[in-house]
C-alpha cells in the first residue's frame, strides 16, 4: 500500500478509537448520575417501625428467693440422765401437750436416792427441832440464874450495910453465894449461845438435806422424758429397752402452727430491710410452695440480722409465714417445704412504663424513640423498677415522654433524631 494511503487509514482508525472512548466516558457518568439519585430517593423514604403506647401504673421493687420453711419451735429431745428405756408413750405424728410423757427410763436407782434424802431430811428436821429445845432450856436456864444472882446480890447489899449486925464470916459467905449466881448467869448466857450456834448449824444441815432432797426429786424428773411445749411428734428414734445417754437425741418436737422462713441476700440490699418496727411492716412479703400450689402465704420481716456474713458478704433475714386465707389453711405449709418468697419493699403508683424491647442503650445512656407526628424524637431516659416484659422510665432534664405516647419498639437500633417514621401498627399491650 501506499505511504500516503497507509497514513489516511491511521488516522481514520485514530478517530474512531477516540469515539469509542469518548462514548464508554458518557455511558459511566451517566450510570453513576443514576446511582446517585437512587440513593437519595432511598434517603428521603420513611423508616418503618413498629410501636407501643406508654403506660401510666403502678411499678413495685420486687425481689425473689426460694428458701425452706422451718419451725420457730423445733427442738431435739435428749435425756437428761443414761438408763434404759422402759416404755414409750408418743409416736411419729401424734400431737402432744405441755408436759405430756413421751418416754419413761427405769427410775429405780433414782427412787430410791429418792428415799434416801428423804430419810436424811427427816433427821436433819429431827435434829433441828432438838436443838431448838437446847436453846429453849439455856434460855430458862439463864433466866433461873438471872433470878438467882440477883437474890443473892441483894442479900448480900443488905447485910453490908448493917455494919456490926452480921459477922465476917457471914458476910464472906453471903459475898461468895452472890459471886457464885454472878458466875452461874455467864456460864448460862454461854451455854445459850452455844445452843443457838448448835440450832445454826442444825438449820444449815436441814438445808442441805432438804437441797440433797430437790436434787434427788429432779434426777427422778429426768428419767421421763417430756414435752417442752405443745407440738407434733416429727421424729422418734429409740424403742423400748434401748440403752440410752445424753448423747443421742430419742424425739424431734416441732410446732407446725408457727412457721418461718429464713433467707439471705447480698449486703448491696441491706437498706431495704432496714428501719423500725413500721417500716418492716411495710415490706409486702407472699410466698407459694411448690408442694401447694393453689396456696398462697402471706409474710412479715420478724428479724434482721445487724451483721454481714464476711465469707459469704450476705446477711440473715427471718420472716414469719402465716395462710392467707381460710381456705389456705385448709393445706398448711410444713415445716421442710421449698417456697418461692416474693418481697415488695418500695412502690411507685404512678410510674411511666414502656416494654423493655423500647429501650435503646447506649453506654451508660438509656434511650428510646417517640414517634411523634410521623417523625422519630429521641428521649434520654434512666430507668427504674422492672418486671418480666415492662419496665419503669423517668425522663431525663430537658426530655419529654407522657403516658399515651407512642415508643418504637422494632425498629429502633439505626434511628435517629428527626428521621421519618412509617408506622407498621400500634400496639396495644
Amino acid at each position: 500500500m501506499p505511504p500516503i494511503q497507509l497514513q489516511r487509514v491511521s488516522a481514520l482508525i485514530l478517530l474512531v478509537c477516540l469515539s469509542a472512548c469518548s462514548g464508554g466516558d458518557s455511558a459511566g457518568a451517566s450510570a453513576s448520575g443514576s446511582e446517585e439519585s437512587k440513593s437519595q430517593l432511598k434517603a428521603r423514604e420513611a423508616t418503618r417501625v413498629r410501636v407501643s403506647k406508654v403506660e401510666q401504673r403502678e411499678m413495685v421493687r420486687r425481689l425473689e428467693t426460694t428458701t425452706v420453711v422451718e419451725s420457730d419451735k423445733e427442738i431435739r429431745l435428749f435425756p437428761r440422765v443414761a438408763g434404759t428405756v422402759q416404755s414409750l408413750h408418743a409416736e411419729e405424728g401424734d400431737r402432744v401437750e405441755l408436759g405430756a410423757l413421751l418416754a419413761q427410763l427405769d427410775d429405780r436407782d433414782a427412787r430410791a436416792k429418792l428415799a434416801e434424802a428423804q430419810v436424811a431430811m427427816r433427821e436433819a428436821q429431827d435434829n433441828a427441832r432438838k436443838l431448838q429445845l437446847g436453846i429453849d432450856e439455856a434460855q430458862a436456864r439463864v433466866r433461873s440464874t438471872q433470878l438467882s444472882m440477883e437474890q443473892k446480890g441483894r442479900e448480900y447489899e443488905r447485910n453490908a450495910r448493917a455494919e456490926g449486925v452480921v459477922s465476917e464470916l457471914a458476910l464472906d459467905q453471903l459475898r461468895l453465894a452472890r459471886d457464885t449466881a454472878l458466875g452461874d448467869h455467864e456460864s448460862a448466857k454461854l451455854a445459850l449461845e452455844r445452843a443457838k450456834l448448835e440450832a445454826n448449824a442444825a438449820r444449815t444441815a436441814e438445808e442441805r438435806a432438804k437441797l440433797a432432797l430437790e436434787r434427788a426429786q429432779l434426777e427422778l424428773s429426768w428419767t421421763s422424758v417430756t414435752a417442752p411445749f405443745s407440738g407434733v411428734i416429727a421424729n422418734r428414734t429409740v424403742k423400748a429397752g434401748d440403752a440410752v445417754s445424753s448423747a443421742a437425741p430419742l424425739f424431734v418436737l416441732t410446732d407446725p402452727t408457727s412457721l418461718r422462713a429464713v433467707f439471705y441476700r447480698p449486703q448491696r440490699e441491706l437498706s431495704f430491710f432496714q428501719g423500725d418496727g413500721k417500716a418492716l411492716a411495710a415490706i409486702e412479703l407472699s410466698a407459694r410452695a411448690e408442694a401447694l400450689p393453689k396456696a398462697q402465704f402471706v409474710g412479715r420481716v420478724q428479724l434482721v440480722s445487724p451483721s454481714i456474713d464476711a465469707q459469704s458478704g450476705n446477711f440473715r433475714v427471718t420472716v414469719r409465714l402465716e395462710p392467707r386465707t381460710s381456705e389456705d389453711a385448709r393445706t398448711p405449709l410444713l415445716p421442710g417445704m421449698l417456697v418461692r418468697l416474693s418481697i415488695v419493699n418500695e412502690r411507685h403508683p404512678q410510674a411511666l412504663v414502656v416494654e423493655k424491647r423500647a429501650l435503646r442503650r447506649e453506654g451508660d445512656l438509656s434511650l428510646l424513640f417517640v414517634a411523634d407526628q410521623g417523625v422519630a424524637r429521641r428521649v434520654e431516659v434512666r430507668e427504674g423498677f422492672s418486671e418480666d416484659l415492662v419496665v419503669e422510665v423517668i425522663p431525663l432534664e430537658g426530655s419529654r415522654l407522657a403516658a399515651g405516647d407512642s415508643v418504637v419498639v422494632v425498629g429502633n437500633r439505626d434511628l435517629e433524631d428527626g428521621m421519618a417514621l412509617e408506622l407498621e401498627s400500634s400496639v396495644q399491650r
